[in-house]
């Protein structure tokens, strides 16, 4: 089961909300498709703690005071302070679970590359996030990619070769550079150290 998080309807609008965050209360909304939107509110600490462990595109749920039911939601988009990052405002996107939906997850890195041991080679990722579509209850928090096949430095790891969990598909094009081994400092010393011995 998701986790679910309490909201209140909430009546205070346009300029007026930054009262309430003032006093530790953070402004929503939750909307989805054919459904009217509704303005919600929750406390900071509760939707920091949602952010922290959900981020975007995980599914949980909400629930609305004095609704029988919760409701199944991502968030869909999230405004924060551009010096602080305190949050200043959320977007609650209700989901159909009968739909696919789209987001963006987070890839991890796993494992350890034979060419940073052996050679002392630099891991580059050069892409941390692709686009998936799944129904909303198969949404991964992050889609994982084993790094044990780099052995040499220059190797690398194309997004075709990552395979995401069942019932998931990756639309970010396949050509896509995820992991490069690179040369890193040990390397170079130690290539700068052959070229300068002599050959006998």
């Amino acid at each position: 089961m998701p986790d679910t998080y309490t909201v209140e309807r909430r009546d205070t609008t346009g300029k007026n909300v930054s009262r309430l965050r003032r006093e530790g209360i953070l402004p929503a909304v939750i909307y989805g498709r054919g459904l009217e939107s509704i303005n919600v509110q929750l406390p900071y600490i509760d939707a920091r703690d949602l952010m922290n462990e959900h981020g975007k595109s995980t599914l949980f749920n909400v629930q609305v005071a004095g609704e029988s039911q919760t409701r199944p939601v991502v968030v869909r988009q999230l405004a924060q302070n551009p010096v602080t990052r305190a949050l200043l405002h959320i977007d609650f996107y209700q989901v159909d679970l009968t739909r696919l939906i789209t987001a963006q997850i987070p890839l991890v890195l796993t494992g350890t590359a034979p060419a940073v041991t052996r050679w002392g080679g630099v891991l580059s990722q050069g892409l941390d996030h692709v686009e998936v579509e799944a129904l909303p209850r198969s949404v991964p928090a992050h889609i994982e990619v084993p790094v044990g096949s780099l052995a040499q430095i220059g190797d690398h790891l194309l997004l075709s070769a990552v395979r995401p969990p069942a019932g998931v598909k990756i639309l970010t094009p396949g050509d896509s550079m995820v992991v490069s081994v690179q040369h890193g400092a040990q390397a170079e010393v130690t290539e700068e150290a052959a070229e300068a011995t002599p050959a006998e």
